[in-house]
């Protein structure tokens, strides 16, 4: 005998059952707007975002532009860097570098920088508010290219006398010649070895400010050539025993990258302290 179905019964539990499908339709409903409001915020930031790089980027080109052309402009970008640092709105670097002080009359600074291409060495020289010393004080020696800079730097303490030093390993970060204490040179990478990248051995400067070491530095030249070579003002190996070093003898700054088949040519750094040695060398070139 078959059970007699309850009609309204029934009608009760499906309208349960719609309700509930409904209700739980309008939870649904209500997730899938707050994840569309979300996704919408989402796409506003990432908007934003995009535009900003956008704009790094394009202020960043502009100074790459500005340094290959106008050589005088102040915090190129770090070229040199395996990657870009944007520059900020307010013309400071994200490496908190400050502007370069006041100009003085002589060299309070000195610094080297590294690359395969001579714009990025001078690209990289500017951002950090160096003065390009005319000249790579490796050419023809192959590797990379090295370009020398200077700050001048008003009301500091001004540099006196610079020393280098060629060896097989790694050089000191501080040596003494007749009492005095010189000081690595090093790039903005933290790295003092001006050989780096380029094989050969180890190659240092050294900078004393102390006002025994000589009367204070005016100008750097690079100059490949044996002229003038028994001037005082010659940058000269330090007194460090090593097989390479020939102490206070001119300072050739390819020394120790030379090889059985390739004999490098000689570059050498002159110190000019006044006019007179300016003049003198300009005549002489």
């Amino acid at each position: 005998m078959e059970e007699k179905v309850n009609v309204n019964e029934e009608i009760i539990n499906l309208q349960k059952e719609i309700k509930s499908f409904k209700d739980e339709n309008n939870e649904l409903k209500r997730i899938l707007s707050e994840q569309a409001l979300e996704i919408e915020k989402l796409k506003e930031v990432h908007i934003k975002d995009k535009s900003e790089l956008l704009n790094e980027i394009k202020a960043l080109k502009e100074y790459i532009n500005s340094t290959i052309s106008n050589k005088n402009i102040d915090n190129a970008p770090p070229l040199c860097n395996t990657y870009l640092t944007p520059i900020s709105s307010k013309g400071e670097n994200k490496f908190g570098e400050t502007p370069q002080k006041e100009k003085g009359e002589y060299i309070t600074s000195i610094s080297f920088f590294l690359s395969n291409s001579v714009d990025l060495c001078l690209a990289q020289l500017l951002y950090y508010g160096y003065q390009q010393i005319e000249g790579d004080i490796r050419k023809d020696s192959g590797g990379l290219y090295c370009i020398l800079g200077c700050k001048y730097e008003k009301n500091q303490p001004y540099i006196t006398n610079i020393l280098g030093s060629v060896s097989e390993s790694e050089e000191p970060a501080v040596i003494y010649e007749n009492g005095i204490q010189y000081n690595v040179v090093k790039d903005p990478l933290n790295n003092a070895d001006i050989h780096k990248g380029s094989g050969g051995n180890y190659l240092c400067l050294y900078y004393t400010k102390d006002p025994k070491a000589g009367k204070p530095i005016k100008n750097l030249k690079t100059l490949s050539t044996k002229e003038k070579l028994n001037d005082q003002n010659i940058v000269k190996y330090c007194s460090r025993k090593t097989r390479y070093n020939k102490p206070f003898e001119p300072l050739d700054c390819n020394r120790g990258r030379d090889n059985i088949f390739i004999i490098t040519p000689q570059n050498y750094i002159f110190i000019i302290r006044d006019w007179l040695k300016l003049f003198m060398l300009s005549i002489g070139n």
